[in-house]
């Protein structure tokens, strides 16, 4: 299981990486599986997103899909940082 945070999410607010910026990314990703993924497993995946309150667990499945919909529809700047708390969180078992 992994831990992300989406209600908290951090970014980098340029190429430079020095300045950064957090704020609630649930429902614009969520958006993005709801409206580009199809499948009950995406939909709950959006839902939980939506509902999530902060650090949230999630299986390596959700994960993959995660990562497979912020790369094919987000912006560099939010996948740099969706691979900045996968890198940076510890796995548990």
């Amino acid at each position: 299981m992994i831990k992300l945070n989406f209600k908290e999410f951090s970014i980098f607010t340029d190429i430079t990486r020095h300045d950064r910026r957090v704020g609630d990314a649930r429902e614009s990703f969520a958006n993005q599986i709801y409206l580009n993924v199809s499948g009950i497993r995406a939909h709950a995946l959006a839902m939980k997103i939506y509902q999530s309150e902060g650090e949230t667990m999630y299986t390596p499945e959700e994960v993959k899909m995660i990562r497979e919909v912020a790369n094919k529809f987000c912006l560099p700047y939010f996948i740099d940082g969706l691979n900045e708390q996968l890198n940076n969180q510890s796995k548990t078992e």
